[in-house]
């Protein structure tokens, strides 16, 4: 069954949605504050603190430095995705499991990762991350013949073509944040909406 990750929870609503539907994984995204979506590290704990102990938890974060990882550790998630650069200290030194993130401007850096054991996952998304911009899905046929990493398909997946990149590119996990928030008329954020969180998350177990 294709799983599903919820990215970009932000508040004890957000968590109370998650909790109610039960995605298989959550992102939290941390120490980037152009992301709309930041949240402070303490932040983070009070909402893993609430959330249902059979979500795994994800830390997303973008270059991150030894003192970061040392800190997403210490608030025990299950997950680091990591974008941008990851130095060869952040990597010796992790001890969870990695989701190293590419788009597709910087897929021919996949080889460099394809042995590196503590790397768990792939997570591909469109040039722009978090976004909810789609991208050319053909583009990842050549990476998914070959790999047995598990697959994370990101990129302006929503309600309507969730189902069609299920079946096109085949992912392990179908993962998405701005499909299932709260926007209002002049594009204010307001977290999560339950509603879409349940209607995406049905769409993608019922396959």
């Amino acid at each position: 069954m294709t799983k599903i990750k919820i990215c970009g929870m932000t508040c004890e609503e957000d968590i109370k949605a998650v909790n109610k539907y039960l995605p298989d994984y959550i992102g939290f995204v941390l120490f980037f504050p152009k992301s709309k979506r930041n949240i402070s590290i303490k932040q983070a704990k009070d909402l893993l603190a609430k959330a249902d102990k059979r979500i795994k938890t994800v830390a997303v974060v973008v270059s991150p430095t030894i003192e970061q990882l040392l800190q997403i550790e210490e608030a025990r998630f299950d997950y680091i995705q990591i974008h941008g650069t990851m130095t060869k200290e952040v990597y010796e030194q992790c001890t969870l499991p990695i989701l190293r993130a590419f788009n597709i401007s910087n897929l021919e850096k996949l080889e460099k990762y394809e042995i590196k054991d503590k790397i768990k996952g792939y997570v591909f998304d469109s040039k722009n991350p978090g976004s909810g911009e789609t991208f050319d899905w053909k583009l990842l046929d050549h990476i998914r013949q070959k790999q047995k990493t598990v697959i994370f398909l990101a990129g302006g997946i929503d309600e309507n073509n969730v189902k069609r990149a299920i079946s096109e590119v085949a992912p392990d996990v179908i993962d998405l944040s701005s499909a299932v928030e709260k926007v209002s008329k002049d594009g204010a954020f307001f977290g999560k909406d339950p509603e879409k969180v349940k209607t995406i998350i049905t769409i993608v177990h019922g396959q």
